[in-house]
């Protein structure tokens, strides 16, 4: 579980007025805004973390009595200290436990963590561990472990990732999804994949009965792509409502779906089309 800062906070507003300190008196101290430290006390964010010794100093107390107990907050005490690295290596802390503490350190400190869990086993590595940290790291740092995700469980996975990820490294993971799913889902990466993979994702996909789901997909579909969902909601008599598609389907698809609207509900279903 994530290190509780509105715990953190209520400590610090405690020690702040055990020193009969306003708030305005502790920024200046510690060279803050007043705004700093009131988010501080409110939990809304942490104090920096090469603050922290400084921090402990002026309220009169140790940094272990500041921020209490917790798995993530021994890993930010080893990193006051200087010998987080080597806490990390020797305690076998998950990438899990990095990406809780990832928000009040450098991108360059969250990469250095990462590099020691995965050391001496880079299989240790899930898609779920990038996508806690990717929010933290460096493209280039994220992309060197794309090649180690052996199987991506589902689409709603690469969506959690999609914006911190090359095209490239993104096409790379939508070859290992484990299974096709629905366009919906689909529609999301839309902007962040390569035509031909975003072709190819979409025709492995259940159509699920509803032409609509096509709609938002069509300006980044190949002709040919939509042609063939067209073709196959006509075959699973789901085709009514597709106004949308009409201006991105070839002119032989758009005849069959005229023939095919006139047959089943009359010339009326083609005054749009």
């Amino acid at each position: 579980m994530m290190f509780s800062t509105v715990a953190i906070g209520k400590k610090i507003a405690s020690l702040r007025k055990e020193k009969n300190l306003t708030q305005m008196e502790l920024a200046d101290a510690m060279g803050v805004s007043y705004q700093a430290v009131s988010n501080w006390e409110r939990g809304n964010s942490m104090p920096d973390i090469s603050k922290l010794p400084e921090l402990a100093t002026i309220l009169g107390c140790s940094i272990d009595e500041l921020l209490s107990d917790g798995e993530e907050i021994t890993l930010i005490k080893h990193i006051v200290k200087g010998d987080a690295e080597e806490y990390v290596q020797e305690s076998k802390v998950s990438a899990q436990t990095i990406s809780e503490v990832a928000p009040i350190l450098k991108p360059k400190q969250t990469e250095s963590l990462m590099d020691c869990i995965l050391q001496d086993n880079e299989a240790r590595l899930t898609l779920q561990d990038l996508i806690s940290i990717a929010p933290f790291v460096g493209d280039e740092f994220l992309e060197r472990f794309v090649s180690k995700i052996d199987m991506v469980e589902n689409i709603d996975s690469l969506c959690a990732i999609a914006p911190f990820l090359s095209e490239e490294a993104l096409d790379e993971l939508a070859g290992r999804i484990k299974e096709a799913e629905s366009l919906s889902q689909v529609t999301g990466l839309a902007p962040f994949l390569s035509d031909a993979t975003l072709d190819r994702l979409v025709r492995q996909c259940d159509l699920d009965g509803d032409i609509n789901q096509i709609v938002g997909l069509a300006p980044f579909l190949e002709e040919e792509t939509l042609d063939f969902l067209v073709t196959k909601a006509m075959e699973m008599d789901v085709i009514s409502n597709c106004s949308g598609l009409y201006p991105f389907l070839s002119e032989k698809t758009l005849h069959k779906l005229a023939d095919t609207l006139v047959k089943k509900h009359g010339i009326a279903a083609i005054k749009d089309l």
